[in-house]
């Protein structure tokens, strides 16, 4: 008989695999149902099942059907009193869990999740959630998640990264949460893909929970990730301290080494890094064409990260932002504090 999962509460879907079992007609009432004989077709017996779910057993005889309820995390057990038919087992993690809307909870939702770059090499994450889907696109959750990757682990091996050889320098690495369904395992993966990471064996499930960039030191940035928020542990060092090319033109900036492919928001300051020679503006956008967010700086205004000076933009581009400065000047200076991961 074929496994399919049964959604928390909703009878009407266990009756279904009732149905399965004894070659039934199911309905999701807790009254009676009686067919009455036709043709060829034997009168079916009725039997009911309580907590809202009714089942026809198609024999001559009264069958009694039991639910077994959750055991020791075992599942759900569905069986026949003095039947000879095997038992039906519906594991735990085969229920797909539904919203108050009866809206199945899709991939990639959590709680509480959150990233840490434990030590140079590795990357912890944990969650109080997390929905994670296998090829087929079905999903199952996995509560309490508390796992830790090191990139240096040739695999693909779970806790390592889906490659034998190394990540190279200057690259985005991803990380994934990935789960065994036949030995029940959790684990984790690293990956340079971001949606088709090579999963080892037996590991069927995964989300992407996260990523970082692997330096040319051969190490992984300190950063802190809340939810979707990435935030950048090295903020004090500007991406750039120049001049445009041409005053009061926008300008593009690649930002690849300060946000990956998947970030939809960046976050981040601009203002200038020494003496100004008067009054200048200074401006940032997420396009050549986009609204600008643009102030003024005077002379006495010198400081790098100057208050009022952060941004948020989305982006438009790939790895990409723009921006403006009034002058030529080699006097403006730059950092992207972190961004909105698209999880």
């Amino acid at each position: 008989m074929g496994f399919n999962p049964i959604q928390d509460g909703d009878w009407q879907g266990l009756n279904i695999a009732l149905e399965k079992l004894f070659f039934t007609n199911a309905e999701a009432k807790s009254t009676k149902v009686t067919t009455k004989k036709t043709g060829s077709v034997s009168a079916r017996k009725t039997v009911t099942i309580k907590n809202d779910a009714s089942s026809e057993i198609a024999d001559g005889n009264n069958i009694d059907v039991k639910i077994q309820g959750v055991d020791d995390g075992q599942g759900i057990a569905l069986y026949v009193d003095g039947g000879a038919d095997d038992n039906v087992t519906i594991p735990d993690t085969g229920i797909v869990y539904k919203t108050q809307a009866k809206i199945a909870v899709p991939s990639s939702y959590f709680l509480d999740l959150r990233g840490v770059r434990a030590t140079t090499v590795t990357m912890q994450y944990t969650a109080d959630y997390l929905t994670l889907h296998n090829a087929a696109g079905e999903t199952l959750a996995l509560t309490n998640v508390s796992e830790t990757n090191n990139i240096n682990t040739a695999g693909p091996v779970a806790g390592g990264r889906d490659q034998v050889g190394a990540f190279g320098d200057w690259v985005w690495v991803h990380f994934f949460i990935i789960y065994n369904p036949t030995t029940g395992d959790v684990s984790s993966l690293s990956s340079l893909s971001p949606t088709a990471p090579t999963l080892p064996t037996g590991y069927t499930y995964f989300v992407r929970v996260g990523c970082n960039l692997k330096t040319n030191a051969g190490i992984l940035r300190a950063a802190w990730q809340i939810g979707d928020r990435f935030y950048h542990g090295d903020i004090t060092s500007p991406i750039f301290e120049a001049a445009p090319d041409l005053a009061d033109i926008s300008q593009s900036l690649d930002i690849s080494n300060h946000i990956p492919t998947t970030a939809k928001v960046v976050h981040g300051t601009i203002g200038t890094s020494s003496a100004l020679p008067g009054m200048v503006g200074v401006g940032v956008s997420a396009g050549a064409s986009s609204i600008e967010i643009s102030f003024s700086l005077a002379s006495g205004d010198a400081v790098y990260g100057l208050t009022g000076a952060e941004f948020t933009l989305p982006v438009l581009t790939t790895q990409t932002i723009w921006w403006r400065a009034h002058t030529t000047d080699a006097i403006y200076a730059m950092s992207i504090t972190g961004f909105q991961d698209d999880l």
